[in-house]
């Protein structure tokens, strides 16, 4: 479940904490108050974009930390494992994210005070968080997620995973023989040019992409080797004529002076301890300096063979790099290896070309046999998942609804996918297999099932995506569900039995809600208020727990929309004593 979640400096938000329970917990304010900043942060805790322009005004970052307990033993094994293999310290019933944005500099991502990258985040929070936002319902029209959403509830995901790695291995394949092919026909003349190239770039004997660099600051130093030379030596008559045989007192000599002033007045005055310490330290410092630069200059000598070698190199990397059309001298290795690729491609082209073929025709018989299969478990699952969405729409007053998933065929032109072959019969084999999903329903009696799309108000849709995530949460183990606003159309018998239904739910795992329904805010076991105060000539948003009084009046105040009577305080008790 999540315990907190620590909120600073984040949109209206300057430095709020909210202390979670299990159960159900409802979030209820005005609108604009900041509610969905809420659910933006949680959001980016689990490995969504945070975006600079969220940080609050006048602030140089935000930060966002929740904590989680893994109460159930499989989420605390994945997610432990996850965090393992990225090397992140794992710490037994908990784990903590930290999200840092930043107006200067990259953002960070910290798991249980280790620094992580976005995507283990990413992994981890899909065991975490299920977040449905208040538009979400409406991705249930799309019918391209009927097939998800059947295949979550079917218990497929291995299956269906094998056929999508399956699908992708085709195509790869048969682009490869394609390649191949086409590689066989031109070789004949490809074939020298390659290995033109090839003996070209490796003759210039590259050493790394940065070499360009390197030669470049050499040729700089030879060119100016005379400049270099005069400005060493004045550096060192500075510090210390005698290291040249020359007259007189440079840095060195007094420094040492001075120190040795300083040491006779300490006598006096213990205090010139500690200065004489100072130019000590600077006197070691100094000779070191000296001894640097007088290596530095002893060892310096101008080369003109080296630097017309080191000219010419140069020459020959820009030219190469001007011949073949590239940004840098990373690029031409990079062509080097590529050119190495397609020759060795080129050179056991036909050997290649009746493996691909065999592969081509295994994957696409396996991938059919793949398909078969996840087809028939989807028809059989069909028949259980329509059962199972009309016992949970009756519980949400949908009660003479017809709900089936009709599994049929990809046609052509439907999706893409490639053209196989059964039995004479030509199919389209897609990343999901052969089969196209799509929920059909019948809200009342003699009506015929039609397409969810075509009849479904937003309501009924806000009830239908409520019954099916319930189904689904039964099996996909992810502790923690939250709603935004997905009431969205319903209020009145409907919102109450709505209410009851989400308080069903929070007793299999942790619910948080978004709402501006009073009848569902009163199923609520822990009740925050969202509010926007004015401090300072600031806006900020203020997230208070209520107690259970406070619940009455904040219930009332949603029942009255203007303010709290005592006739929607008494209709507020009445609600939550009837939730």
């Amino acid at each position: 479940m999540l315990r907190s979640l620590r909120i600073k400096n984040y949109a209206l938000l300057k430095d709020a904490k909210i202390d979670f329970d299990r159960g159900l917990n409802i979030i209820t304010g005005e609108t604009g108050a900041g509610k969905s900043i809420i659910i933006g942060a949680l959001n980016i805790c689990i490995g969504a974009r945070g975006y600079t322009e969220n940080i609050r005004s006048g602030e140089e970052k935000a930060e966002i930390e929740a904590v989680f307990e893994l109460n159930d033993e499989w989420v605390r094994s994945v997610i432990n494992g996850i965090l393992e293999e990225a090397g992140i310290n794992t710490s037994g019933d908990e784990i903590i994210i930290k999200r840092e944005i930043n107006r200067s500099s990259k953002g960070r991502v910290f798991i249980n005070n280790c620094a992580s990258s976005l995507l283990t985040l990413q992994k981890t929070g899909e065991y975490l968080i299920d977040i449905h936002g208040q538009h979400e319902h409406q991705s249930l029209l799309r019918e391209e997620i009927h097939i998800d959403l059947l295949d979550s509830f079917s218990g497929t995901g291995v299956l269906r995973a094998e056929v999508t790695d399956t699908y992708k291995k085709l195509i790869e394949t048969e682009r490869r023989l394609a390649h191949i092919k086409k590689s066989g026909r031109e070789k004949a003349e490809k074939l020298d040019l390659i290995k033109f190239r090839i003996k070209e770039i490796k003759e210039a004997s590259i050493a790394s992409p940065n070499e360009l660099e390197r030669l470049g600051e050499e040729r700089e130093k030879l060119v100016h080797s005379a400049e270099i030379k005069e400005t060493l030596n004045s550096i060192l008559f500075h510090l210390s004529p005698v290291s040249l045989d020359g007259d007189g007192k440079g840095a060195i000599e007094m420094l040492e002076k001075a120190r040795e002033a300083v040491l006779r007045i300490s006598r006096f005055d213990s205090k010139m301890q500690e200065f004489e310490e100072l130019l000590s330290e600077a006197l070691v410092k100094v000779s070191e300096a000296k001894d640097f630069f007088s290596s530095y200059a002893f060892d310096f000598e101008f080369d003109p063979a080296r630097l017309a070698e080191t000219e010419e190199k140069i020459s020959l990397l820009e030219g190469l790099i001007k011949k073949y059309k590239m940004e840098t001298l990373g690029d031409v290795i990079n062509y080097e290896k590529e050119l190495n690729e397609e020759l060795l491609e080129i050179e056991s082209g036909e050997d290649n070309a009746e493996a691909a073929e065999k592969e081509v025709r295994l994957l696409r018989k396996k991938i059919l046999e793949l398909s078969r299969k996840l087809s028939r478990m989807r028809s059989e699952k069909s028949k259980e998942l329509s059962d199972a969405v009309k016992k949970e729409l009756k519980g949400l007053g949908i009660n003479k609804a017809e709900f089936e998933p009709v599994v049929t065929e990809i046609k052509k032109g439907d999706s893409p996918g490639l053209e196989v072959e059964e039995n004479g019969k030509t199919l389209i084999a897609g990343p999901y297999g052969i089969d196209r999903v799509v929920f059909m329903i019948s809200l009342n009696p003699g009506e015929d099932l039609k397409p969810l799309a075509k009849i479904a108000s937003g309501g009924e849709i806000s009830r239908i995506m409520l019954a099916i995530k319930n189904i689904l949460s039964e099996s996909d183990g992810v502790p923690v569900m939250v709603f935004d606003e997905i009431d969205t159309g319903i209020s009145g018998k409907i919102a109450s039995i709505t209410g009851r239904k989400m308080k069903e739910i929070s007793e299999k795992k942790q619910l948080i809600v978004i709402t501006h329904l009073p009848q569902i805010a009163a199923f609520s076991e822990n009740h925050f208020s969202v509010g926007k105060t004015v401090s300072d000539g600031r806006t900020e948003t203020l997230i208070k727990k209520l107690k259970t009084e406070e619940k009455e009046e904040e219930i009332a105040s949603l029942l009255s929309g203007k303010g709290v009577t005592e006739s929607s305080l008494k209709a507020a008790r009445e609600l939550i004593s009837g939730a």
